[in-house]
């Protein structure tokens, strides 16, 4: 079996692409041949899915930040959600019973959707952008009265704007890699909203996608111990074989990890006592506009590549015996 195949295969695990064989390429050949006997055919990777990881701030691999970076947002987020989680949900829940109902029939996923809801104000009550604007899906993040929406504990830390300028910096590249180019396809400036979210022991998050208007999704497990979580995405073929795939990433300590918005995804169940804190964030045009998905090359992503194939090791075909 050759390369071309052994490529085409892995691609297909991670993206359910369709792939145009333009040429006989899954063939091992012997020593090289001369260019004057080789034929050049394409090989065309259809519509894959870009995933991307990468080390920020892990101990055991070279990265871009240090691994006390990544202790300290996780102390900030996760002192943060304790005291949201103990203190200001309870009294969200008085407040406003419409969603004190919706929240009582929730899953598993519901104490950091809550946090994230809560999360939009403070990001609003900051940059005077509003909830509405951070999702073409019109969700609501109300501002009750009596909560406090400030975190000034991360807002006003300048890791946080170290934080932001690593997720504007490789957001950039990864979609310069899908196909944006980065004068003529991406703003100068690009709206990054970025939230906590804490797993403790049996903490998951169920499948979900966010169709909105983002150019790309990520999260940054700023600490997750090895094998306490999986990061899964489902097949978007479909549930019918010989689609219906699930692809399992082992998140790992100050693993960054980017994705197209309309990928479906979930989070397995931490399997440890410590708690694993992510990061997740947003990129989105600036100005409130969202992107059309005419205009996402996350989902017209194509792979191209060239093959040669000796004429040696091939007879042209008998006249009128081609088949």
């Amino acid at each position: 079996m050759g390369t071309a195949l052994v490529t085409w295969q892995r691609t297909q695990r991670l993206s359910g692409g369709l792939v145009l064989w333009c040429c006989l390429a899954a063939m091992r050949f012997g020593a090289a041949q001369d260019i004057e006997d080789m034929v050049e055919g394409k090989i065309n990777l259809l519509w894959p899915i870009h995933f991307s990881s990468m080390p920020l701030s892990t101990p055991d691999k070279a990265s871009l930040e240090t691994p006390e970076f990544g202790a300290e947002l996780s102390r900030i987020g996760l002192d943060c959600f304790r005291r949201y989680r103990d203190f200001v949900l309870p009294e969200e829940l008085k407040i406003d019973k419409k969603y004190a109902a919706e929240f009582a029939e929730a899953d598993h996923s519901r104490v950091n959707l809550a946090f994230l809801r809560w999360q939009k104000r403070v990001f609003t009550e900051r940059t005077g952008i509003q909830p509405d604007e951070l999702s073409g899906r019109g969700e609501s993040a109300p501002k009750l009265k009596g909560i406090d929406y400030s975190w000034r504990e991360l807002y006003d830390n300048p890791i946080y704007k170290q934080l932001l300028t690593r997720f504007n910096q490789i957001a950039r590249l990864y979609l310069k890699r899908t196909g944006y180019d980065a004068r003529d396809d991406l703003p100068s400036k690009l709206r990054i909203f970025t939230w906590v979210e804490v797993f403790d022991k049996g903490d998951a998050q169920k499948p979900w996608a966010r169709t909105d208007g983002a150019y790309a999704m990520g999260r940054y497990f700023s600490q997750a111990r090895k094998n306490s979580l999986k990061f899964n995405f489902e097949d978007p073929r479909g549930i019918n074989p010989p689609f219906g795939k699930t692809f399992s990433h082992n998140a790992f300590q100050g693993n960054l990890i980017m994705f197209p918005t309309w990928l479906s995804h979930f989070i397995t169940p931490n399997m440890h006592n410590s708690s694993q804190v992510c990061f997740g964030f947003l990129v989105y045009p600036p100005d409130g506009d969202v992107l059309d998905w005419e205009e996402d090359k996350t989902g017209s992503l194509e792979v191209p590549s060239r093959v040669s194939i000796p004429l040696s090791g091939y007879k042209a075909f008998p006249q009128g015996d081609r088949r």
